[in-house]
């Protein structure tokens, strides 16, 4: 039961009854700081204020919701129908709509969500007048970017002008200065572009709800001064949280009365990766000198052992912390006593960590413990989707929020996108195969299997090898098929997907199973939420038909879209899997983090090429990154209400060592270094092999086998350890491949190469250059490309770089091997390791292996030494000429053709030795049948069986 005011304790009694002027309400963990909002709107509507002068403001529908029918339950009457308690966006774009004449705007405004968002920048791409962000091959990386940095500007209030004249203050006496001045300089215009095109055609976005509100109030004293009298006070949610934009419109608003009181706490800042700044909260005195300032630290939720080690933690952040800056005590009391210690849990490896988890879950939950009360945090989605891997082999019912909250990701929304594919493009055999395959006609992969082989040796396509089959059901899914097809130029792409879940049976199929279970509501969510985005994308795109949204997809897909709020999932009778921002605002009995590790907990600052100036930004120290990930492990670690479980482990995959989380140190001081060393014994990677009999039906195909020999090449091994299940689709099921122009251009690249190495190993006179370029030119593959100018630009910056790279082979040294097959034996793994290496060169270190790559992603030297420091493939390299000639070789190279790229790493005997090893688990699991998921489903997104 929630309580009333004659049950606030004495702190929020003293909250509750501030009368007016400026208010800080710094509510710990668990401290009930709803209560507290909702308690002033009730004491001041009862005290004759009218209600609609009040409003509150919350980052989410859900907080807003909670707040509206607690305030609706307490007064009187149907005083929350109008009462202004809302979400910022919302806020924003009802004051805007109202005033939007005022800037220049019709009040019919057409907003604009994340997919429309990103069609308009796609579809006016050009008049953004890019150079040096010019996309080379594709605009769906840089599409991408822009729309996320213009966010960022925006929830920053960077003007385009204020940018530019940054941008034009900019050094420019070194050639690195005057490309950091055109790359700024480039940015503000294209920024100033984007906002004046958007106003041209009226459309808004998300940020602009407040960003053009903030410009309005600025610009308009006679509307500024109108909401203000209309808003005489102002409540605030998770005040942590905001940006300077949302917290501009606030001081604009609040001016006049200064009746403002915010609520939040510093040491629960977690979101500054989406604009949030803790400036706001940790300025707000100095901005508003009267404040009246109230802490809460009466816990209504843990026990006080962990509340203490959670203080133990956060203190690490000082002082940059409110306790520091204004001298309060924020040490939380427990209201439930003492109870039990954190425990801290050290394993050898990833896998039997989780193992452990799901074990000592299913023990509880024999012994009669709730699973509604039980979750398992993670920092990493990777994470959370192996944890939830781990409880679906132990047999325990739980839900998996927020590890995959890509919506293009889910299988339901993937199924449509590839019926789509296959209505649009009679040619693409894979979407076929898939649609065939799928939910939507659920033919069985035998029948389709010989039909495919047929298409694939005869070259003739799937289509046609499919009529020829006699089979009622499959015959009746390609007249179906058909029937769409006469359908795509006559209407949208949301009519045309709406026909096709909809005549197939699939949408009655969807909806139905959403009534019986939680997996069926996902499934329908995800669609209903699919077609949201395409109703985005039909009101911003030119042509909204399927083929125009097919060519937008791939930058769509880039852009990411998420599936919204999917803890609504949670439905308390099942144990919970979620990443820790997701687990914000929720508590359960028993909390398990996961994987406390370097690295996983607290992640790596993520660094990205387009980052707002730091002259631009208004942050304090306390928003460096390992800040907020200490401030992420708190909101971790008082989510439980009595038992709170830490573990780590020594490896992930045997392969490398990972030193337990720096706040595992901080927390529990010097055991941690026991526990490290003894999560280090070593464990036999037997222990992880396959058990389990082979999948019904299985067979390993002959071109893999070699008597008893697994024949696995470099990069289907890399297929298997990047994604079981996508190696399975490959290399097993032979599932048709679209045509893809990086692989064509790289084939053709790859022969030029050689023929310029064979010409100098022989002493032969080379190839010329012109004769090379123009066959490239020639034989450039046409499809594959978002547009003519994509291909033509994609064309011309490779021929600039070949040009480049055929000079620096001149003065290369000599190959002492083009070309090289290789057939590496490893006996205990019954597995033979083929491949050719490109080049290897003798060095007086030993040979150098070099690997020539094409596509066009990797544009600098630091992302070239990544590629290969992490590439799979060459430590198969590096692992098969080990194997052949008893040495390691002494460096290893990717060479990118296309971006002119070098990227070297020299491997150690450990690590292969580690790789050996794995490898034969890689064997035993593909002999077993063994394909779950892994983390790239590029290929395999749409499985066969829903």
């Amino acid at each position: 039961m929630e309580k009333g005011s004659s049950e606030l304790n004495p702190a929020q009694l003293k909250a509750v009854k501030i009368g007016t002027g400026p208010a800080l309400v710094v509510a710990g963990a668990g401290t009930g700081k709803t209560s507290v909002i909702v308690e002033r709107i009730v004491r001041l509507v009862e005290g004759g204020q009218d209600r609609r002068s009040i409003a509150a403001l919350t980052f989410t529908e859900k907080a807003a919701q909670e707040m509206l029918d607690r305030v609706s339950a307490t007064l009187p009457g149907s005083y929350g129908t109008d009462m202004t308690i809302t979400t910022f966006n919302s806020f924003g774009h009802d004051l805007l709509r109202e005033f939007a004449p005022e800037i220049g705007l019709s009040g019919t405004l057409k907003l604009l969500g994340d997919t429309g968002k990103i069609v308009f920048l796609r579809e006016h791409l050009d008049e953004l007048e890019l150079d040096y962000f010019s996309p080379i091959s594709s605009p769906e990386g840089q599409i991408d970017n822009l729309a996320s940095y213009f966010s960022l500007l925006k929830q920053q209030l960077v003007t385009p002008a204020a940018y530019a004249d940054y941008a034009k203050d900019l050094p420019s006496g070194s050639e690195e200065e005057r490309l950091e001045k055109q790359r700024h300089s480039e940015l503000a215009r294209a920024f100033g572009q984007y906002l004046s095109l958007a106003r041209s055609q009226n459309f808004i976005d998300y940020d602009d709800q407040l960003y053009l509100l903030a410009e309005l109030l600025q610009a308009r004293p006679n509307v500024l001064k109108k909401l203000q009298r209309r808003f005489e006070y102002l409540l605030v949610d998770e005040f942590q949280d905001t940006n300077p934009m949302q917290s501009k419109v606030i001081d604009l608003l609040a001016a006049q009365h200064k009746n403002l009181m915010v609520v939040g706490d510093d040491d629960q800042s977690i979101y500054g990766w989406r604009g949030a700044t803790l400036a706001n909260i940790l300025s707000f005195k100095q901005r508003y000198p009267k404040t009246k300032e109230v802490t809460l630290t009466r816990n209504y939720r843990s026990g006080q052992r962990l509340l203490d080690a959670a203080y133990k933690l956060i203190q690490h952040n000082n002082p940059d912390r409110l306790e520091a800056m204004h001298g309060l005590n924020k040490r939380l009391v427990a209201e439930a006593g003492a109870g039990a210690e954190p425990e801290l849990k050290s394993f050898p490896t990833l896998p039997t960590e989780l193992d452990w988890i799901a074990q000592d879950i299913k023990q509880r939950l024999e012994a009669g413990e709730d699973p509604g009360g039980i979750a398992v945090l993670s920092r990493r989605n990777q994470t959370a989707r192996r944890v939830h891997e781990a409880l679906e082999l132990a047999g325990i019912e739980h839900v998996l929020a927020g590890a995959d909250n890509d919506l293009y990701r889910h299988p339901a929304v993937a199924t449509i996108i590839e019926a789509l594919k296959t209505v649009v493009d009679p040619s693409d055999d894979r979407a076929l195969y898939h649609t065939l395959g799928g939910p939507l006609f659920a033919i069985k992969p035998e029948l389709l299997a010989e039909p495919s082989a047929m298409a694939r040796r005869r070259h003739n396509g799937l289509w046609t090898a499919l009529v020829e089959v006699d089979e009622a059901a499959l015959n009746q899914a390609l007249e179906l098929i058909k029937d769409w097809r006469s359908r795509v130029h006559q209407k949208s792409v949301g009519q045309l997907a709406y026909d096709i879940i909809t005549d197939s049976g699939w949408k009655d199929q969807v909806y139905h199973r959403a009534e019986l279970d939680i997996d069926g509501l996902a499934q329908a969510q995800a669609l209903s939420a699919w077609f949201a985005t395409v109703k985005d994308f039909e009101r911003a795109a030119d042509t909204p038909s399927a083929v125009n949204y097919l060519d937008n997809l791939e930058v769509l897909k880039s852009a990411g879209d998420e599936l919204g709020d999917d803890t609504l999932l949670i439905d308390g009778q099942n144990v919970s899997v979620m990443s820790v921002h997701k687990a914000k605002g929720l508590e359960w009995d028993t909390v398990y983090i996961a994987d406390l590790t370097e690295y996983s907990f607290p992640m790596k600052p993520i660094s990205t090429s387009l980052s707002v100036p730091a002259e631009l930004m208004q942050l304090t120290q306390a928003d460096e990154h390992y800040a907020e990930e200490r401030r992420l492990m708190y909101v971790a670690m008082t989510r439980a209400r009595q038992r709170l479980v830490m573990t780590f482990s020594a490896t992930h995959t045997g392969l490398t060592r990972r030193q337990p989380s720096r706040f595992l140190k901080e927390i529990f001081g010097d055991i941690i270094d026991q526990e490290a060393g003894r999560a280090a014994e070593p464990v036999s990677l037997e222990l992880f092999s396959a058990t389990q009999p082979p999948a019904k039906g299985f067979r390993l195909p002959q071109r893999l086998r070699s008597g008893q020999n697994l024949v696995l090449s470099a990069s289907q091994v890399g297929d298997y350890l990047r994604c079981p299940q996508d190696f399975h689709y490959r290399h097993i099921l032979g599932v048709p491949q679209p045509p893809n122009p990086t692989t064509q251009v790289g084939t053709l690249l790859h022969e030029y190469i050689q023929r310029i190495n064979q010409a100098k190993q022989s002493g032969s006179p080379w190839p010329p250059l012109n004769e090379l370029l123009k066959d490239l030119e020639d034989n450039w593959p046409q499809d594959g490309y978002a547009s003519a100018h994509q291909r033509e630009r994609a064309l011309t910056t490779t021929l600039k770089h070949f040009k480049a790279l055929y000079e620096r082979l001149k003065t290369d040294p000599i190959p002492a091997q083009i070309e090289q097959s290789f057939r590496a034996a490893i006996p205990e793994a019954k597995l033979l390791l083929t491949g050719r290496l490109d080049a290897v060169f003798d060095s007086a270190n030993g040979a150098e292996i070099h690997d020539y790559k094409s596509g066009t992603s990797v544009t600098d030297a630091a992302k070239a030494k990544a590629r290969a420091t992490a590439s799979s493939q060459l430590a198969i390299y590096a692992l098969a000429w080990r194997l052949q000639h008893g040495e390691m070789p002494s460096l290893l190279t990717l060479d990118f053709v296309q971006t002119g790229q070098v990227g070297s790493v020299k491997k150690q005997p450990k690590t292969i030795d580690n790789l050996q090893s794995k490898l034969k688990i890689v064997a035993d699991d593909i002999r077993a049948g063994e394909f779950p998921p892994g983390r790239d489903h590029a290929y395999c997104r749409h499985p066969l069986n829903d």
